[in-house]
């Protein structure tokens, strides 16, 4: 039989728990019935250990196929526990028997792996089983010794805070742990993809340093075929997009200056962000009508430089799903709110498919134009001057998206 569940699991440890523990209730059992007490009730007691263990071997069977259990199905598993060792107690002098703080276990096991609500429920079927133990078992047989009743009472009473108190610590330092696991999975997940983005800037360079020979080449035959065909059509057609090439060029050079002066960034205006965007807009996609409304006054932001090439990335974005739908609107509406600088680019696209939606600008998605690089760069950027980056579909069709940027001085 191929169990698919490992020991380190939740229910592989359960298992091998209970397993465990039938191996010493028999044990226990026949111990105490050949040299303590010989009138013990052997047969109804191995009969629970019997009907135990074949609930053990069902559970295998029923969850060999299982790595793990939903938490409904662990808390019947630890209620059954609590039902076994309850029956078997009542055979064995109830709550007078040294054993019974056994039931504290299952309270525990709950705590660990299981939400509040099913501990509270574990624990509740653990007092009632103890209560019951001392009631109906224990104090019949007792009720002509007083002190030996006190004594039991005060270990009912020491019992009821042991679980209290044991399930609460517990409850809660498995609650800080979780959250300490899930900070560092978030860590771990920020610093994967800072290492990937700084993989990608180092490509990026290395393929523009290599670019940068054959770009000079071309420049200097462009010069020369100028000089002996001055007025051909095609050495005027050249002359633009190697220029635009050169310029590009000259921009990430700067760029990477500018990244190595750390500490050294300066402020920027939010005019000049607007107008740095509309001119380089311009240039790049001159069919495309960009409408900027300003519903506040300008404010003053972190600068960065890789800031406009961020938000760059964005209108141009919205260039290429209005281009795709035959549109050429984009509307970019800054205001402020809450010492926050917004900026909203809306185009007039077919939108972003919805199981995409959230993953997009996060990690890398393949789609039918790439794969959402340029939105993981500007995510990125935004994220280290503190800023934020929403992205929506709009009912009437397009993408809405929101930048929001802290106003330096404002707080």
């Amino acid at each position: 039989m191929v169990i698919a569940f490992s020991p380190q699991s939740a229910l592989g440890q359960l298992l091998l728990l209970r397993s465990i523990a039938i191996v010493l209730q028999l044990v226990l059992v026949i111990i105490s019935i050949l040299l303590l007490d010989k009138h013990l009730p052997h047969k109804p007691v191995f009969t629970i250990i019997a009907l135990e263990s074949v609930f053990q071997l069902l559970s295998i069977f029923v969850y060999r196929r299982s790595r793990e259990i939903s938490e409904r199905a662990m808390t019947l598993q630890l209620v059954a526990d609590v039902l076994f060792l309850s029956i078997l107690l009542s055979f064995l002098g109830g709550a007078s028997n040294a054993f019974v703080s056994l039931l504290l276990l299952p309270c525990i096991i709950a705590a660990v792996t299981v939400s509040i609500g099913y501990v509270l429920f574990v624990s509740a079927c653990a007092l009632s089983a103890y209560g019951y133990l001392y009631i109906a078992v224990t104090m019949p047989m007792h009720h002509h010794g007083m002190h030996m009743g006190e004594h039991l009472l005060g270990m009912f009473v020491n019992f009821v805070f042991m679980v209290v108190v044991t399930v609460g610590v517990v409850a809660l330092l498995v609650k800080r742990i979780r959250e300490r696991e899930a900070l560092l999975a978030k860590t771990r997940e920020k610093q994967l993809q800072q290492e990937q983005l700084l993989a990608l800037g180092s490509a990026a360079a290395q393929v523009t340093h290599q670019l940068a020979t054959p770009i000079a080449h071309l420049s200097l035959l462009l010069e020369e075929l100028q000089e002996d065909y001055p007025t051909h059509p095609a050495v005027q057609e050249m002359v633009d997009p190697i220029s635009q090439c050169r310029t590009q060029l000259d921009g990430f050079r700067d760029q990477t200056e500018l990244l190595k002066l750390k500490g050294q960034t300066k402020l920027q205006s939010t005019n000049y962000v607007l107008a740095q965007l509309e001119e380089l807009m311009a240039l790049q996609y001159p069919n495309q009508a960009i409408q900027i409304e300003e519903k506040s006054e300008p404010s003053t932001i972190q600068g960065d430089p890789m800031l406009i090439p961020s938000l760059l990335n964005l209108v141009v974005n919205a260039a290429k799903a209005n281009e795709r739908s035959g549109m050429t609107k984009i509307e970019l509406n800054t205001f402020v709110k809450n010492d926050y600088w917004f900026l909203t680019i809306q185009d007039q696209g077919r939108g972003i498919a919805e199981h995409k939606l959230d993953e997009i600008g996060k990690s890398i998605v393949e789609s039918d134009s790439g794969f959402g690089m340029a939105l993981l760069l500007t995510h990125a950027t935004l994220e280290r001057i503190e800023g934020e980056l929403k992205l929506e579909n709009l009912p009437q069709g397009g993408v809405l998206s929101t930048v929001k940027l802290p106003i330096v001085g404002a707080r």
